[in-house]
């Protein structure tokens, strides 16, 4: 597999342009070692010269990571999105390093035949490198971001899913100690690259925020329109308080997570606020009744803790 030609913003852009130019090229850098390290999983690549594909992607990596460095150096110290962009640049290439790690010691060990779980572990880093490069997109031209990064929380799931799975096949099918060893290391540099990934989402949603560019959130037959104040339900307008409004905001950015009780009462109700804390309680009831019955989602209460707003498979 050859590493595809590096490109950039126009030498007339701006900055801004140039910095998302460089994000997306890095992100594609990682979705193309993330498609050699998948077919290296699955017995369709040779292992020495894949790691060599995927440590030239790496090197590259480091190269953008440096450009980007520089640029954001240069700019000016109180630009708002400045220190989001420089963890941003740092997580991304450390998803690079740990595909890198990974391929570079199926290599060493002239692994043939990945185990099952650790197979599931390639596809679901090919699955996030897809949605990262997507999501980076989505920052550059200011649309809808929250899709892609709630993805990329959902591959990080299935990636520790199969962690666990991996864990429990080598000791159940009497795997050797050295093998165990070996594919222990394998399986958590493949989780260490979707747990960046989470990170990253983080990141992507926190600038999303800042600037602005929230335009949809989107969980079943439930739509938000940010800009317009507005919610849908199967289509119809379901009209909401301003702090039902908030509170729904804050689960659909982060659906499938819980969200914290002291986390909405803060956000939503703010600092000073020293009324009964039942208030949330009763909201939630209020949005459970407008949105549970059509919206194909679930507000689902963790005792003590939080709110978490749940997908219904249809």
């Amino acid at each position: 597999m050859a590493v595809s030609p590096s490109f950039s913003a126009k030498p007339s852009a701006s900055p801004e342009e140039r910095e998302y130019a460089l994000l997306d090229e890095m992100a594609t850098a990682i979705e193309q070692a993330a498609i050699a390290l998948e077919a290296l999983l699955d017995g369709r690549a040779a292992a020495a010269a894949t790691w060599h594909t995927i440590r030239d992607l790496e090197h590259k990596g480091d190269a953008i990571a440096r450009d980007l460095f520089d640029l954001l150096g240069t700019a000016p110290s109180d630009r708002q999105d400045r220190a989001a962009l420089q963890t941003l640049v740092g997580l991304l290439d450390d998803v690079l390093d740990a595909i890198e790690a990974a391929a570079a010691r199926l290599a060493m060990h002239r692994i043939r035949r990945a185990i099952a779980p650790a197979r599931t572990m390639g596809q679901a880093v090919l699955a996030a490198a897809r949605d990262l490069r997507l999501a980076m997109g989505s920052l550059r031209r200011a649309s809808d971001v929250f899709p892609h990064t709630r993805a990329l929380h959902r591959h990080e799931n299935l990636a520790d899913d199969a962690l666990r799975a991996a864990i429990d096949y080598l000791f159940t099918n009497g795997a050797s100690a050295r093998d165990i060893i070996k594919w222990k290391d394998i399986c958590e540099f493949l989780e260490a690259a979707t747990d960046r990934c989470e990170d990253i989402a983080n990141v992507a949603e926190t600038l999303a925020v800042r600037s602005g560019r929230e335009g949809r959130l989107v969980a079943g037959q439930v739509v938000m329109d940010v800009e317009r104040h507005e919610v849908t339900v199967a289509g119809a307008p379901v009209p909401l308080s301003v702090k039902e409004f908030e509170v729904l905001r804050l689960l659909l950015r982060h659906q499938g997570k819980v969200v914290r009780r002291q986390r909405l009462l803060h956000d939503v109700w703010g600092d000073d606020y020293v009324g009964d804390t039942r208030t949330l309680d009763t909201h939630i009831g209020w949005l459970r009744r407008k949105l549970e019955p059509r919206g194909q989602v679930r507000i689902v209460a963790m005792r003590g803790v939080g709110y978490r707003l749940d997908l219904i498979p249809s």
